[in-house]
């Protein structure tokens, strides 16, 4: 029986052992997709990753960094695959392979200001600071602004040069700006902008196509599933999954 035991103890060790882990990369700034609660990563990102991981026989590692390092870390193989609500733009496609999107209901973004600024919609922006986080979908959206764009590292130190008055405006998405509505004094949402490109996507290492079939296949599982929709009412109640 002893003996028995040990030779199940070492087939459960070496299955672990060889277990396919998946390194993924995330910005844990960015609520309620991927933050940190009490240290603790968290957040619909978090959550939905692991879930893929379940689905598709990888162990998800998880490496918090900021969000500019996240492509270069990946190319660099530090990690192997990226959920921090990337879009597929033109000049990602290039340097990295995307899976299938992610987020199957409506996501706008949202146009902050100052609330003791006189901007009242996103087309007064033109011509003034509006700040974005680098490398974000949000860069764009400000460039068709036709506004000066202020890079930042994190949204969170755009949002608090807006609150000091220092810049003036920010574009962030909508559910992220939202929660920093409620948390940063002095800030406001003038406006709205819809999100033509397809939606955000999980990036990984170029000529990964094994592990982006089966992160897609995972996917396909998980979008008309309760544990899908489960995951959207706990961090996006009032939103509604696309069949």
């Amino acid at each position: 029986m002893k003996k028995y035991t040990l030779t199940l103890l070492f087939l459960l060790i070496t299955i672990t052992s060889f277990a396919k882990k998946l390194y993924v990369g995330t910005n844990a700034e960015f609520p309620p997709y991927e933050y940190l609660d009490e240290n603790k990563l968290t957040g619909f990102d978090v959550e939905l990753m692991e879930l893929l991981g379940e689905k598709s026989g990888y162990t998800i590692v998880w490496k918090n960094m900021s969000f500019d390092g996240l492509i270069p870390a990946l190319q660099t193989n530090k990690i192997d695959a990226i959920i921090a609500g990337m879009a597929q733009t033109p000049d990602r496609k290039k340097a990295v392979d995307f899976s299938n999107p992610y987020l199957f209901f409506d996501t706008p973004h949202l146009v902050l200001a100052n609330s003791n600024s006189s901007f009242t919609n996103k087309k007064e922006l033109k011509d003034k600071i509006v700040g974005v986080q680098l490398g974000s979908m949000q860069e764009n959206f400000a460039k068709n602004l036709g506004a000066n764009v202020r890079n930042y590292n994190s949204f969170l130190g755009a949002l608090l040069d807006l609150k000091n008055n220092k810049i003036d405006g920010v574009i962030i998405s909508e559910e992220s700006g939202k929660e920093y509505v409620k948390s940063i004094e002095n800030i406001k949402i003038i406006d709205t902008i819809q999100d033509k490109v397809p939606g955000a996507s999980i990036p990984f290492k170029k000529g990964s196509k094994k592990t982006v079939e089966d992160i897609n296949n995972a996917l396909l599982q998980l979008k008309d599933s309760n544990e899908y929709n489960n995951l959207v009412k706990k961090y996006f109640p009032n939103k509604t999954v696309i069949q």
